[in-house]
């Protein structure tokens, strides 16, 4: 009898502890789809969980969409931003297509974002922490700002196509953020804006093309660093009005001023580190290449001999003679970059060959995801639920065999 309480006990409590988180986590992480599951895409977020993935199925779907007060969702289409259109539908001005609000850890991918009405609105608007908006196509007429982030910490905008809108990225008060890997070209004035005391960001691996205005400006902000970007085709490559930054490993060509600056202390090249240029290995600081730059290079190391003049009180001290995608960056310092709390910049350039920044970005694709988005896999629920089974005939067994001896 005492050995029979002990098993029953032993049996109650393997169940508990095994069943009990397995239910939990069944049911904060699910699957909904979009329009299987709810019509739209704001019924899937209103009735969305932490830990739901919700994917939306290929089709156009006419909503603004507010993402407020959500925590651990995962919003992405079925097969990329080609197949799913999400359309602006209110027909007043200054209305964002996607609002994302005191929201965390919120992924947004594969949407193209529309607006085919008169009104004039903007794209994605972030007022959230850990947030990545990632693989998407916002393309104008009729949109003011592609992305904005206020106040916002860790948010990533990756791997974007921003076209032909009046702007194309806008932070405001925001830190640990970085915008990569994304193309953001035709923009009616700036590609990007840094503006109203942002910190520790970084702008890298982004082609920026052909702005009316600046590629990037930079009007507030300090330990912002931007490099391995190719900037060309703008009015203003870069306009630095903040001081304390790094500029380097950048490619500036074709604009009508490379660099238009009014506060001195920009860092214009990297810290000593070892590259490959003309298939000889080299260890030394590089700049950024400037296509009106007329130095020489008598030692061939592909450094220029003479600074590169960007002002009276600034100068590439390190400028390069050829574009980017000719020096492979074997390793660089960890403490030229100023993010240590998010996604290491420097660990993917001590692997990566620069001439990728030419060609780095890709058009925005479908990436399965498979961390996060899967429940308990069937195979381990079948063999708890078996040994449950064991333990419980086990039980019977010994309630059946107790019985018989009493009988007698």
């Amino acid at each position: 009898m005492k050995y029979l309480k002990i098993i029953i006990f032993i049996s109650i409590f393997i169940a508990t502890i095994t069943f009990i988180p397995i239910c939990s986590r069944a049911q904060a992480s699910k699957t909904i789809y979009v329009p299987n599951d709810f019509p739209t895409i704001q019924d899937a977020i209103n009735n969305a969980i932490p830990g739901t993935t919700i994917i939306v199925k290929d089709g156009t779907y006419r909503e603004n969409i507010v993402i407020e007060e959500k925590n651990d969702i995962i919003i992405k289409s079925e097969h990329g931003p080609h197949h799913t259109i999400i359309c602006n539908n209110k027909e007043i001005s200054e209305e964002n297509i996607i609002e994302i609000i005191a929201c965390k850890n919120i992924l947004f991918q594969g949407f193209t974002i529309i607006n085919d009405k008169d009104t004039i609105v903007y794209g994605i608007e972030i007022m959230s922490s850990n947030v990545n908006i990632k693989s998407n196509i916002i393309k104008g007429p009729n949109i003011n700002i592609a992305i904005i982030l206020d106040n916002c910490l860790n948010v990533k905008i990756e791997n974007n196509t921003l076209r032909e809108t009046f702007h194309g990225i806008r932070m405001d008060r925001s830190s640990y953020c970085e915008i990569s890997n994304n193309l953001i070209i035709g923009m009616e004035e700036y590609g990007i804006h840094l503006r109203h005391n942002n910190h520790h960001v970084t702008i890298d691996h982004n082609i920026i093309s052909s702005c009316l205005k600046d590629g990037i400006n930079l009007e507030s902000g300090t330990y912002i660093e931007i490099f391995l970007n190719s900037i060309t085709g703008c009015q203003v490559g870069i306009k630095v009005d903040s001081p304390g930054n790094s500029i380097y490993l950048n490619n500036f060509v074709a604009n009508g001023q490379h660099i238009v600056i009014k506060m001195a202390n920009t860092t214009w090249n990297s810290e000593p580190l070892d590259y490959i240029y003309d298939k000889k290995k080299y260890h030394g600081c590089l700049g950024n290449y400037w296509d009106d730059y007329k130095g020489l290079d008598q030692n061939h190391d592909g450094v220029g001999d003479i600074p590169y003049k960007i002002s009276e009180a600034q100068n590439d001290k390190y400028p390069l003679m050829e574009l980017i995608k000719f020096y492979n960056i074997i390793s660089i310092p960890s403490e030229t970059t100023t993010l240590s709390t998010i996604t290491s910049i420097t660990s993917s350039i001590k692997t990566t060959t620069t001439s990728a920044i030419l060609t780095t970005y890709t058009s925005p694709s479908y990436t399965a995801i498979t961390t996060s988005e899967s429940l308990t896999s069937p195979i381990s629920m079948m063999i708890l639920i078996i040994i449950l089974i064991i333990l419980i005939a086990i039980i019977l067994f010994l309630l059946l065999l107790k019985r018989i001896k009493k009988n007698k």
